[in-house]
């Protein structure tokens, strides 16, 4: 439309910017507004197309950055009291991309604090647009929000045990944790640098392949993997993470009525076991909150009081891990990625649920032992796989979107945005919520 002169840069960035100031009362899914600098941006992207110029995919759309990464002479708080007034010097490299790509970035998102236990009660929680009554989920928060509110047209969040998939699930939208290292981690700062990815978070799955295009630190171009079909394809069932108990009934059934369709579609869906997934909180956390406590050593103890509670516990928690558990731990990851690894010498992709349940009243919390919030997706942080979620469909009795993942070999986002692709499609598309 840009390139049609149907429309211009202007009038979309002025549009999202009005969308953002009619609904961010009840989202609460921005910490900064870059209004001023996105509509001169705007102005010079809609010269470049009344000139007729060769531009990229993304360039004149705008499109948000959680508040997690360097931003040269922009607030980055990361949702803490303690960054409250951080102004960084530098880009991160994930910032560059996007402006080297001519995306309009317009504001910068809420997050759980430091993307880690809690949201920090001074920013307070993000809202779900399907039910402002709930939350969006964590930690990659107002990223979720407000791309399904319709701010934006992207988001770039972080996932460390599922902070894109989980927030993405509850919301209804399309988020990607894309391979290990796929997207530069310079200017991020960390949760656990071992577990931690960047990726884009999307209304379609066309849409999120165009953005990671854009982000990649390695050269990809997903144009002609969007077929259509999915005929033939090998796809494994994690069925013991649908079986699991504490799943929503629900969840089990929009699921599983999922899975059956990709059969319909001519995919050849097969059980598979995973015995280790079981006890995979031996491996996931003593690295992550070794890691974790270990990036906040220069302010914890002596600024604990500034943390949110839930962010303060376990922060307190991983400074009492052992290191031989922490190394244990590093030597069970590589175990653990080797068997998921092996999984792709019979399988194109896995399928999963992304959560146990539709979106909660409140944020899950990471030291709730006895919520599995991370059970079904830390797994491939773990292994580094890149792994995707795509709305499986509603529930019938509150109406909120229920996630169903794909997991594909390291380096083979073409195919898992393929099979997401085409069920996405066969379920009408994207589904807005009505806010």
């Amino acid at each position: 439309m840009y390139r049609r002169k149907e429309v211009s840069p202007v009038e979309v960035t002025k549009a999202t910017l009005e969308r953002l100031d009619e609904l961010e009362p009840k989202l609460n899914a921005f910490i900064t507004v870059l209004a001023e600098a996105a509509l001169k941006k705007a102005q010079e992207a809609e010269a470049v197309f009344l000139k007729g110029e060769a531009v990229g995919k993304l360039y004149g759309v705008p499109v948000s950055i959680k508040d997690i990464f360097n931003t040269r002479g922009i607030k980055t708080t990361l949702g803490s009291r303690i960054l409250q007034n951080h102004v960084p010097d530098e880009d991160a490299y994930l910032y560059t991309a996007l402006q080297s790509s001519g995306a309009i970035i317009f504001g910068k998102n809420n997050m759980l604090e430091f993307a880690y236990g809690s949201v920090h009660s001074d920013y307070g929680q993000c809202n779900n647009p399907w039910d402002v009554n709930r939350t969006s989920g964590g930690s990659s928060t107002g990223s979720a929000s407000s791309v399904a509110a319709g701010i934006g047209f992207a988001s770039i969040g972080t996932d460390t045990g599922g902070s894109i998939r989980l927030p993405s699930s509850f919301c209804g939208v399309v988020g990607l944790k894309p391979t290990y290292d796929r997207v530069s981690r310079e200017g991020l700062f960390h949760l656990s640098h071992s577990l931690d990815h960047i990726g884009p978070l999307t209304r379609t799955v066309r849409d999120n392949a165009i953005v990671l295009e854009c982000i990649s630190s390695i050269p990809v171009n997903f144009n002609s993997i969007f077929t259509g079909s999915i005929k033939g394809m090998k796809v494994g069932v994690i069925r013991s993470l649908i079986d699991l108990s504490g799943i929503h009934p629900e969840v089990r059934e929009l699921v599983n009525a999922g899975i059956n369709q990709l059969a319909e579609l001519g995919a050849e869906v097969v059980d598979i076991e995973i015995p280790e997934i079981a006890n995979i909180g031996e491996i996931a956390l003593p690295i992550l909150m070794s890691e974790g406590s270990f990036h906040h050593k220069k302010w914890y103890p002596e600024r604990a009081d500034d943390y949110a509670e839930g962010t303060k516990i376990v922060l307190a928690e991983g400074f009492k891990i052992p290191a031989v558990s922490y190394v244990e731990a590093l030597a069970k990851k590589r175990k653990f990625a080797e068997k998921i690894d092996s999984l792709f010498d019979r399988f194109d992709v896995l399928v999963c649920p992304t959560s146990p349940s539709p979106a909660t009243e409140r944020d899950p919390s990471f030291e709730d032992t006895t919520y599995d919030y991370l059970q079904r997706t830390i797994p491939f942080n773990i292994a580094g796989n890149p792994a995707i979620t795509v709305s499986a469909g509603l529930t019938a009795s509150e109406n909120l979107p229920v996630g169903l993942q794909f997991i594909g070999r390291h380096h083979d986002e073409a195919t898992i945005y393929r099979i997401a692709d085409t069920f996405q499609i066969a379920n009408g598309g994207y589904k807005r919520p009505l806010i």
